[in-house]
């Protein structure tokens, strides 16, 4: 019986530990994508919700303005001007 192992058996094992590498490494990979994907999308939610504050804090204050404003001043009317008299028809014209 022979001590030695099969070369066989060692390239098969090669192979197999080369695999598992491989396969760490691609896990590895996926894990450092997800953690830069869960800090971006953290990210894109606290734009949304500041953003929504903020314009909630606009609308608010614009309806605050419109709502304590004094109703009769400031408001522009513009009148329509009387029409111009009618000119005397000229001794040139062709009547």
């Amino acid at each position: 019986m022979s001590t030695r192992p099969d070369p066989s058996d060692d390239t098969q094992r090669e192979l197999e530990q080369r695999a598992l590498r491989n396969v760490r490494g691609l896990v590895d990979t996926l894990d450092k994508m997800e953690k830069v994907d869960r800090r971006a999308q953290r990210k894109l939610f606290a734009m949304i919700v500041g953003g929504a504050v903020v314009g909630v804090a606009v609308l608010a204050g614009v309806v605050v303005y419109i709502a304590t404003k004094p109703a009769g001043k400031g408001a522009i009317v513009i009148e329509r001007a009387a029409p111009p008299p009618p000119t005397p028809p000229s001794e040139y014209s062709t009547k």
